[in-house]
């Protein structure tokens, strides 16, 4: 088997969003699909290797945002069978709920950022579930819930390979700083650390990050990013806890995370590659309304007693 990282530059950035071009006996297909927005450089990426849409024996996304799977309907629209979690599947079919929300979030950034997302011919999606195996190019490629960032994530596992999604992190230029991928508004802690435990035990011998590419030292990067985890969501619950306003926590998380990134000799241009793929304002929000609904229910617990 041949993994080839292709690397769609997203928003001009080298090293920020892949995809994966894995090469079996019997054929190759894709892990991720990265946005809409990137599909010209995906097509080059796939021509310079000898290799058009029609070649592809199937697409397998982790996870439905964006950045992972916004153009995954165009290329089960042009025909290739598309591989994605149960809960993810009716999402790609009619993402009208999924852009709405989208466009919230981005306003008039919508567009540059991300395109748009074609829907998926409903009877090119393949839906997998924890544990489901299926054979393709020849090689066998199993579905492992990874929840935590998205309820509907998969990992996936090829003989002792891993792609994760972003239930390991995101961990650019080959530097020791990850950033915790929390966005909301389905961050879980429990859920993350539980899923990095999991990762652990799997024993597999190559990890790839779509945010961004091979990562060699697996056991210490997992731990690190759990680690990270922790650390992360206890500083935002402690300011909480405080009393500090949605507007000036992002602020004062931007600035921990940024202190992070300091200490790991993080360069200025490859902290705004984080920010592009990772905000800290998106990613402090995550964690937010997770412990918000932890504390409301722990109150509501405490008055029942």
């Amino acid at each position: 088997m041949q993994v080839d990282v292709i690397d769609l530059q997203f928003q001009g950035q080298n090293g920020a969003i892949a995809a994966f071009l894995v090469s079996g006996p019997e054929g190759k297909f894709l892990i991720e699909t990265g946005p809409e927005s990137t599909l010209d450089v995906m097509q080059e990426g796939l021509k310079s290797r000898g290799i058009t849409v029609s070649d592809l024996e199937a697409v397998f996304v982790t996870h439905i945002h964006l950045d992972h799977a916004g153009a995954a309907g165009w290329f089960a629209d042009q025909g290739v069978p598309l591989y994605v979690h149960t809960k993810g599947a009716r999402h790609l079919i009619s993402p009208e709920r999924l852009l709405e929300s989208a466009r919230e979030v981005y306003g008039e950034r919508f567009e540059p950022l991300w395109g748009g997302m074609t829907p998926a011919p409903a009877e090119k999606v393949v839906a997998m579930a924890d544990g489901d195996v299926v054979e393709v190019g020849g090689l066998k490629i199993k579905a492992v819930n990874a929840p935590g960032h998205a309820y509907h994530q998969h990992a996936f596992l090829i003989d002792d390979v891993c792609f994760p999604g972003d239930a390991a992190g995101a961990r650019l230029g080959g530097g020791d700083f990850i950033s915790v991928t929390s966005a909301p508004p389905q961050f879980n802690l429990e859920d993350t650390l539980e899923t990095i435990d999991n990762l652990s035990s799997l024993g597999f011998g190559r990890l790839f990050l779509t945010h961004y590419g091979e990562i060699e030292d697996i056991a210490e990067h997992l731990a690190s990013y759990r680690e990270a985890v922790e650390l992360n969501a206890l500083f935002i619950r402690q300011r909480i806890e405080e009393g500090m306003d949605s507007e000036t926590l992002r602020v004062a998380y931007e600035a921990f995370q940024m202190e992070q990134a300091f200490r790991e000799r993080v360069p200025p241009e490859l902290w705004q590659t984080y920010q592009i793929i990772n905000g800290s304002d998106m990613c402090a929000d995550g964690i937010r309304l997770y412990w918000e609904k932890m504390l409301a229910s722990e109150r509501s617990a405490k008055k029942t007693l």
